[in-house]
This record gives structure tokens, C-alpha cells and sequence, in this order.
């Protein structure tokens, strides 16, 4: 039954049209997944009119989209935009222009990201009380209509945002979030970039995960294009300051902050691919595939590997980018020398953190526990040498406060510290002791020992010839079969027996130890290992357990059989 399960799951992965893109390759927007329940109606149209929406559901202009509790959405535009929904989310259509596609949010959350249309066009996200506009950004907007509030956090480059009530706009810069309420003054505040992104985690592991296998050539194809793209203009502005002899500080603080930028638009793309990858990673796992279907996603496995490979490249050069240090025009060689040295360490400190971030962001679920710990140890590291770079800073500031680069470099490393505590957070686990796996997996193996002999008394069992106690003449050898069928049963229920001890112990062990991980922010290959273990043991326990219950049955019977022989 769990192969039939495997090929199923398979032939709906590989073969599973999704007639949302292929019947409409000039779609704007379409779901690029669903869980839960997600309904779709025309705006126009009241509630009624709702349909349950599926991923080759078409989108069109004016539609009306809501998430219900539980539930979610990730829209793809034509451009590689992501738009993610969470829960009890509304929001309503408005793509009749493709260069200018406005999302009207009702009520709820949603995560954006544009990328192509830094260049060539723009989106704008409509609440009840504001207008965000945003270009080549990663943002957040919420609506709640029943406190009449809006907010507006940037994750990663800035948006422009209008109240509606007042026509004031206002830029919210990275790291900044603006709450806006009715017949209230608008409130610029400071976020923590890593805590408001680990609230869309769940949402974000997503990204990729419904992706038609058929489409996976064009992804690939458009990640590779856009981001080769975004890279080639990055690298041209990059060339072309490091052929000026002084650079002007707004110049390289702005090639900085594109390089940025970019690095998380890379890091986007490798998510989707590496979700990808893991659906097909499963799929050839599966038993009794056809050449031709194993020949697909192996093609398939190596078209997304130089994909990743591209990703890794380009995140790797954008990081050169923001560590080299531009000799600017604005600062004295005094203080240039020393603040290339800290900007140096700076980018060093980051570069460490970045890989952490970048896994904790994906799915950490699986890492060693020695990863959590090496990781928790990089970070105190780094808290002691943002400490230092930070004291560094501090001291050129006060012999000439007027230098914008290191004021702007105190700011990066406040950022970094504030990031890192809520990093501690999620690498905060409950070791499983190593001795508790080894015997589990002693436990796992004498228990299959038990199936093995289990078997055998089975056969021994079947191959003994049952002797009726009814008949007229009771041969000494219709007894002696019959008591021969009796020690086997009662052999076997010994075996059992045994079983059941080593079952309850593996039992107590794995209830105890996960009791211990209940607080753990995130599963190590170690829980799983355990749950696998445990998995496997109560799996095999059952087999035991079906046949041993049956005999049981059967002994007092065979005793009564035998009593009612020997005293004929």
C-alpha cells in the first residue's frame, strides 16, 4: 500500500497539468500554492458568489481573494513577484495594467517582493487608511478594519507611503515599519528585520512547494534570466566605481544597499529551488518508476543544480561587492584607513551570520544539534565582535560626529546586534543524548530479531498437524502433535512477551525524551531520528503484536483440546 501511495504521489507530481499556466501563458498573477481553503469571486459579486479555489484556478482583474483561518496563498506574477497571504486575509485584484498592478488588502497580511520591476514598473498596496507604493522591495502590509489601523514594514529596500485621509506621503526605509490609524498622527518605528521575517516562516517554506514539474524549465529558466540580469547592471555600476580614484560616499552607500538588496532576492530564489528540489529528491525515491519518468528528474535535478550553483555565485560576488572598500571623497585618509578596517571585519561578521540566517530561514528542521551549537557559539562570537567594531566607531564619531559613513556603519552594526538575539532564540534546542539513539537503534534491532523468530515458530507452528479431539481413538501420537502445537503457541507468546518488555522500554525512552524537546524552537536530526526510530519500533511491534494476539486466543483452546485427549 505505501509503494501504490509513493506512485501516486509521483504521477500526480510529474503529471498533473496545471492549466493555469498552460492555458493562459499571458497570465498576470496566478496561485503559486494553496493550503487550506482559499476562495475566489469576482468583487463585484457578493459572498455567495465564492468559489473554492484551486491552483489552476485563473485569476483575472477585479477578483476578489480570501484566505479562511488556517489557511494561505502565494500569488506569482508574471515578473517572478511573490505575494504571500497569510490566514483571514481579503484582497482584491486590480491588474488591468501590467506595468502598473495595484492589490487592494482588505483585511489580514500579506509579504511582497518585487524584483523585475525595479526597472520597468511599479505596485502599489491599497489599505483602508494608506497606499503603499513600492519598487524592487520586500515589504509587509497589514490591515485590520475593525481597529481602522494599516502598517507598513520594509524588509529590504524602501516604500513610498500616502495617507489617504491627508494626502501626506512618507519613505519607510529598510528596517523602519509606519503605523497608520484613522484620526491619528502616523508613527515611524524601528523593527527587528530577522523577528518580523521569522513571522512569515512558515509561510515562506512554502515558496516553490506547488510548482508544476512541468514548469519547473521555465522557472528555473526566468530565475536564472532575471537574476543574471539584476547582477549584470549591479556588476557595471560596481566596475565602474572601482575605476574612479575617489568614489563619492552616496555612490558606494548606494552600490552597498543595491548589493544587499540583491543578496535577498538570491536568497528567495534558492528557497524555491531547494523546495523544489526536495519534492523531487522524494519522487525518486519512489519504487517502480519508468526509465523515461527517472530520466525527467534526473534532466530535472540537473537543470535546478546549475541553478543553485548560478544563485550561490551570484550571492557569493554581490557579498565581495559589499565588503570592498571604495576610498571615498568625503572622510580624511585618518579616519578612511581605520573605518575600511572595521567595514572589513564588519562584512566578515555579517558574511557568518548571513549562512545561519540563510538556513534558519529556509528550514531548520534537520540540522545536527552540533550545528545549533556551533551556530549559537558563532553568534555570542559575533555579539563580542560587534561590541568591539561598534566601540570603534563610537570613537571616531566623537573626535568629528559629522562623518556620514561611520554613522551609517554604527547603524549596521546596531542592526546586526538586534538581529542576533533573535537568532539566539531560534537556535535554542534540548540536546537528545547520544547514548538514549544507540539504544533505540538496539532496541529497533532485537526487536526485528523477534520478527525473525517469530516467523520461524510460525512455520513450526503451521507445519505441526492438528489433531481432532473428537475422533473415536486417540493415538499417543495425536497427543504428542497436539502438545507439540501447544509449546510452539506458548514459545511464541515467550517471544512476544519479550517483545512487549522491549517495546514499553523504547516506549518510556521516547515519550521521556521528547517531553525534554517540547520547548526546543526548532526539531534537530536528532528528534527526528528519534521519531523515526520510534516509528519504525511501533511498526514492527504491531506485526508482532497481530499474530501473538491471535494465538493467544487460541492456547486455551489448545489446552482445553488437550485435556479433553488425555482424559479420554
Amino acid at each position: 500500500m505505501k509503494r501504490i501511495g509513493l506512485l501516486l504521489l509521483f504521477v500526480a507530481f510529474v503529471f498533473s497539468l496545471s492549466p493555469g499556466f498552460t492555458q493562459n501563458e499571458n497570465a498576470i498573477v496566478r496561485f503559486g500554492d494553496l493550503h487550506g481553503e482559499v476562495n475566489v469571486r469576482q468583487n463585484s459579486e457578493d459572498d455567495d458568489a465564492y468559489v473554492f479555489a484551486e491552483l489552476k484556478t485563473s485569476l483575472k482583474h477585479d477578483d476578489r481573494i480570501r484566505t479562511l483561518p488556517k489557511s494561505g496563498a502565494i500569488l506569482s506574477f508574471s515578473d517572478m513577484t511573490t505575494f504571500v497571504m497569510k490566514e483571514d486575509t481579503v484582497i482584491v485584484l486590480d491588474i488591468a495594467n501590467e506595468r502598473e498592478s495595484k492589490v487592494g488588502l482588505v483585511a489580514g497580511n500579506v509579504w511582497v517582493n518585487l524584483k523585475k520591476m525595479v526597472a520597468d514598473g511599479s505596485m502599489e498596496v491599497e489599505m483602508a487608511q494608506a497606499v503603499a507604493g513600492i519598487k524592487g522591495t520586500n515589504i509587509t502590509c497589514s490591515s485590520d478594519p475593525r481597529s481602522q489601523e494599516d502598517r507598513v514594514a520594509v524588509m529590504r529596500g524602501q516604500a513610498r507611503v500616502r495617507v489617504k485621509e491627508t494626502g501626506e506621503e512618507f519613505i519607510v526605509e529598510e528596517g523602519e515599519e509606519i503605523v497608520i490609524k484613522k484620526d491619528a498622527k502616523p508613527e515611524k518605528i524601528q523593527i527587528d528585520i530577522q523577528a518580523e521575517q521569522s513571522k512569515w516562516e512558515e509561510d515562506l517554506s512554502r515558496l516553490g512547494e506547488s510548482i508544476d514539474v512541468n514548469d519547473l524549465p521555465e522557472i528555473f529558466r526566468n530565475i536564472n534570466e532575471s537574476s543574471a540580469a539584476e547582477y549584470s547592471k549591479l556588476n557595471e555600476t560596481f566596475q565602474n566605481l572601482m575605476g574612479q580614484e575617489k568614489v563619492e560616499l552616496a555612490d558606494a552607500v548606494a552600490l552597498r544597499t543595491s548589493a544587499e538588496r540583491f543578496v535577498g532576492v538570491v536568497m528567495e530564489n534558492l528557497l524555491v529551488l531547494n523546495n523544489s528540489k526536495r519534492r523531487i529528491d522524494a519522487a525518486l525515491e519512489s519504487e517502480g518508476l519508468s526509465n523515461d519518468q527517472r530520466a525527467q528528474l534526473n534532466s530535472l535535478i540537473r537543470e535546478m543544480a546549475s541553478s543553485i550553483a548560478a544563485q550561490t555565485s551570484f550571492q557569493a560576488e554581490a557579498a565581495r561587492m559589499m565588503r570592498y572598500q571604495f576610498r571615498t571623497s568625503a572622510i580624511s585618509d585618518e579616519f578612511q584607513s581605520e573605518l575600511e578596517m572595521i567595514r572589513t571585519e564588519l562584512a566578515q561578521v555579517v558574511s557568518d551570520l548571513d549562512s545561519i540566517r540563510s538556513v534558519l530561514s529556509s528550514n531548520s528542521a534537520g540540522q545536527t544539534q552540533d550545528w545549533f551549537k556551533e551556530s549559537a557559539d558563532t553568534c555570542n562570537q559575533a555579539q563580542i565582535s560587534l561590541a568591539d567594531l561598534s566601540q570603534r566607531v563610537a570613537s571616531i564619531l566623537a573626535e568629528n560626529a559629522a562623518i556620514p559613513d561611520a554613522q551609517a556603519l554604527l547603524k549596521a552594526i546596531a542592526d546586526q546586534q538586534t538581529t542576533i538575539a533573535s537568532m539566539l532564540k531560534s537556535l535554542v534546542v534540548v540536546e537528545v543524548d547520544t547514548s538514549t539513539i544507540t539504544e533505540m537503534q538496539q532496541i529497533e534491532y532485537e526487536i526485528s530479531e523477534s520478527i525473525v523468530t517469530l516467523e520461524q515458530g510460525i512455520r513450526s507452528y503451521n507445519s505441526l498437524s492438528a489433531a481432532s479431539p473428537l475422533t473415536a481413538a486417540i493415538s499417543r501420537q495425536a497427543i504428542e502433535a497436539q502438545e507439540a502445537r501447544l509449546k510452539a503457541s506458548i514459545a511464541i507468546m515467550s517471544n512476544f512477551a519479550n517483545a512487549r518488555k522491549l517495546y514499553n522500554k523504547a516506549q518510556r525512552k521516547y515519550d521521556s525524551t521528547m517531553r525534554s524537546t517540547a520547548g526546543s524552537a526548532a526539531r534537530t536530526n536528532e528528534q527526528e531520528e528519534m521519531d523515526a526510530l520510534w516509528l519504525n519500533i511501533s511498526d514492527r511491534f504491531q506485526q508482532l503484536g497481530v499474530v501473538a494476539e491471535e494465538l493467544q486466543r487460541h492456547i486455551q483452546e489448545l489446552e482445553d483440546d488437550l485435556n479433553h485427549m488425555l482424559n479420554r
